[in-house]
């Protein structure tokens, strides 16, 4: 805001009206300063640690007294003459619609702060979480309505700092949203008993599956006037044994995974890498499989629970504590271990974790549910936890608060998702580290050859771990052999020109998945080994046209719930003649290529724009 109104005095000394540029200074430099500490004040507000909900308004009613000053400097003379003139005042104009927008922001951050204290103090109900979700909508739209009145305003030379006004609004009205719509959801839980119910997934990403990993216990949520209550815990086991006859799969789906018996084996069952695929099976098979209806899935794994204990504190099961730091050692690790002689009593180790955790999860949820929302937000962004309602309008909110989990490739732009499932049987996904690699290389069309390498790196023991942890469980592998059915998803009209294995030219599968191209591999990756997977493509309009002399490329990168995350690196060649204009955060350029590195750790998009000359 600072830049934009020294860019109008800029503006208006061009003008040459130098006496009332003085006085116009003077009065745009206290807009500023205004505008500037509302922010501060709004900033102070909205952290919990800043104290009792009297001393959190006050500074809300600060912030709004320094907004409604600049509103009314800006209606004053001579700011206000001059925003009537035709040129000049444009970015006067701009000016006041953001000032305007600071206002009704101000206003009903009041309503967010008022309703969110008794969720930080109280235990949850679920008035209050409904009175808190509506506040937030409210916020939302009144961040809506404000945006459309700066979009409205054509500045003249303050273009750029009005676009970045309008992309931290932007943000922030998505972000209400986005919480307002989970809380709604989350206020099913608070009724009668039994009236929500839903499957509760716990995935032990030791044993990869598309999802994350194999489902070794569930659980059913189901509601209660005092919120989610845990009424079962068992082994997938035994809904096998209950299962007499499968459920028909998508048709987008049955030709590359029916092999797998997905739809009639709960080992198998999510195997696809798409959450809403998988929901949908698992709401139908349970159903058929016991009568019982279920509203969602939630699949969750000892990395989500780990964001849990910090928050509703350590648990104890078979005897061990388990704390953030120990947890996911503990169940995908050590639980093999200590129980290498009694199976079924790991299995109720493992049962005891799932109600402990739930426990935590209660005690944090009364205790400081704010920060436990945001612990598992983190969690989400690496896809430890996912969900799936089977009602539509319930899926679009899931998808829009980052929980939904899907496959599907985007329509426009490049993709990348690597997938692993292991075929192996054995728990050696706790050890494995994976990498990609891509490397494009741009025409001045958008045409692109791409160039991907898939690593995967086995660092766990041929010996000195049980069996059920290293193998093997079939004569054909050794122990600690890691076998992977390995998967790199990339944008659906790319033409798969040679895959290799390890440098040699191999035969590989290529098939339409989720939108997008699936390129698979079966391979063993031995103790203390690695592999290379890698594919030459080419596709004629990866990179978007702006014109003749622009390009955009975008490249989705999306993980796979992993015990570590995937490291990527990735190589953008420009055409000859051309240069990058923009880079994604922390990218770097060298003469022609652009290359960025960084995890896998959350779904991010990569942009980068070039232009000839």
């Amino acid at each position: 805001m600072r830049r934009l109104l020294i860019l109008v005095l800029f503006a208006l000394v061009l003008a040459g009206a130098a006496a009332v540029t003085w006085q116009a200074m003077g009065q745009a430099r206290l807009v500023a300063q205004d505008l500037t500490t509302a922010r501060a004040l709004l900033t102070r507000a909205g952290g919990f640690e800043t104290g009792k909900l009297k001393q959190r308004l006050a500074l809300i009613d600060q912030a709004e007294q320094h907004t409604v000053a600049a509103e009314q400097r800006l209606d004053r003379w001579p700011l206000r003459q001059l925003g009537v003139l035709p040129l000049v005042g444009r970015d006067i104009r701009v000016a006041r619609a953001v000032a305007s927008s600071a206002t009704g922001t101000t206003k009903a951050t009041r309503g967010v702060v008022s309703a969110l204290q008794p969720l930080q103090t109280k235990a949850p109900t679920g008035a209050s979480i409904h009175k808190a979700a509506d506040a937030l909508l409210n916020l939302h739209g009144s961040l809506e309505q404000d945006l459309e009145r700066v979009r409205a305003a054509r500045p003249l030379v303050t273009a750029g700092t009005r676009d970045r006004y309008l992309e931290a609004a932007s943000s922030a009205s998505a972000s209400a949203n986005r919480a307002g719509q989970g809380l709604k959801l989350a206020a099913t839980l608070y009724g009668p008993p039994g009236t929500a119910r839903w499957f509760l997934a716990f995935q032990n990403p030791a044993e990869l599956r598309g999802t994350g990993g194999l489902i070794g216990e569930y659980g059913i949520l189901e509601s209660t006037t005092s919120g989610p209550k845990l009424v079962k815990v068992e082994h997938y086991e035994g809904l096998n044994r209950r299962t007499n006859e499968g459920v028909p799969l998508p048709k987008e789906v049955a030709a590359r995974y029916e092999r797998y018996a997905i739809g009639r084996d709960w080992t198998a069952v999510n195997i696809p890498p798409d959450m809403p695929t998988v929901g949908r099976i698992i709401t139908e098979l349970y159903k058929q499989t016991t009568g019982d209806r279920i509203d969602g899935v939630i699949a969750a794994d000892p990395l989500a629970v780990a964001e849990i204990l910090k928050v509703g504190g350590p648990i104890q099961a078979g005897g061990i504590w388990m704390d953030a730091d120990s947890v996911a050692e503990e169940t995908l690790v050590r639980a093999y271990i200590r129980y290498e002689a009694d199976n079924n009593a790991r299995r109720r180790f493992l049962g005891e974790v799932a109600r402990a955790s739930f426990e935590s999860f209660r005690r944090g949820l009364a205790s400081n549910p704010i920060e436990l929302i945001r612990n598992l937000g983190a969690a989400a962004r690496g896809r430890h936890v996912q969900a799936y309602v089977a009602d539509p309008a319930g899926q679009r909110i899931i998808d829009s608060i980052g929980l939904g989990g899907s496959a599907v490739a985007p329509a426009a732009g490049d993709y990348l998702m690597p997938v692993g499932v292991n075929a192996g049987g054995n728990k050696l996904d706790a050890f494995l580290r994976r990498t990609v690699r891509w490397r494009v290389r741009l025409d001045a069309e958008g045409a692109a050859q791409a160039t991907a390498a898939f690593t995967l790196a086995n660092d766990g023991p041929a010996s000195g771990l049980p069996r059920y942890i290293i193998g093997p469980y079939d004569s054909d592998f050794r122990p600690g052999q890691n076998e992977q059915i390995a998967t790199l998803y990339v944008a659906g009209n790319y033409g798969f020109t040679r895959a290799t294995l390890n440098g040699k030219p191999v035969g590989a599968e290529a098939q339409a998945d989720f939108g997008g191209l699936a390129l698979s591999q079966q391979v063993g990756v031995q103790a203390k080994s690695t592999v290379t997977l890698g594919y030459e493509l080419a596709r004629p309009a990866a990179a978007e046209r702006l014109g003749d002399d622009r390009l955009r490329y975008r490249l989705l990168l999306r993980p796979q719930a992993t015990v570590r995350p995937d490291q990527a690196k990735i190589t953008v060649q420009a055409p000859r003649g051309w240069k990058f204009t923009a880079l994604p955060p922390q990218a770097r350029t060298s003469k022609s290529e652009a290359t960025w590195s960084g995890a896998f750790d959350q779904e991010r998009e990569l942009v980068f724009e070039l232009v000839r000359g």
